[in-house]
């Protein structure tokens, strides 16, 4: 009985009233910023930022934000080794610049729980320094986390 099973699963709900707990312990490197392009040093090039980038030392745990289901585990060249979770109603949250990755494709994770640790910089981010990308988007379109965060 399928319907019985899935009465067991965690319900993701998220909204612009939900707090969000930091992923790391450290300041904002970048602020979100699509409203007007920002400085990013290594480019040396100003552009629009669609994230908030935290600064953190490598090795650092990095953990989940609000409840969420992850969706995708992938790397690419600008933020290395990433997790989105699908937090629930349209939103999804993406954290990139991670290595040693602790969770797997449908799993669930609450606020809190360690999702991986702190990569070394990509090529993108050298004269920032070790880092947390954190990109929220609503229905695919990016949105600000800063005010969410506790």
């Amino acid at each position: 009985d399928v319907s019985a099973s899935a009465v067991n699963l965690p319900v993701v709900n998220f909204s612009e009233d939900t707090l969000m707990e930091w992923p790391v312990n450290g300041n904002i490197l970048l602020d979100y910023s699509m409203d007007q392009t920002t400085y990013f040093p290594t480019l040396d090039q100003y552009k629009y930022n669609p994230a908030t980038i935290f600064s953190a030392e490598e090795g650092t745990a990095v953990t989940a934000c609000a409840q969420g289901k992850v969706t995708s585990i992938f790397e690419n060249e600008e933020i290395g080794k990433a997790v989105t979770l699908d937090l629930g109603d349209g939103y999804e949250a993406t954290y990139g610049q991670l290595t040693e990755i602790t969770v797997k494709e449908n799993s669930y994770v609450n606020p809190g729980d360690t999702i991986g640790s702190v990569a070394a910089p990509t090529k993108y981010y050298s004269t920032e320094g070790s880092n947390v990308y954190f990109a929220l988007t609503h229905n695919g379109e990016p949105v600000n986390g800063e005010a969410l965060f506790r």
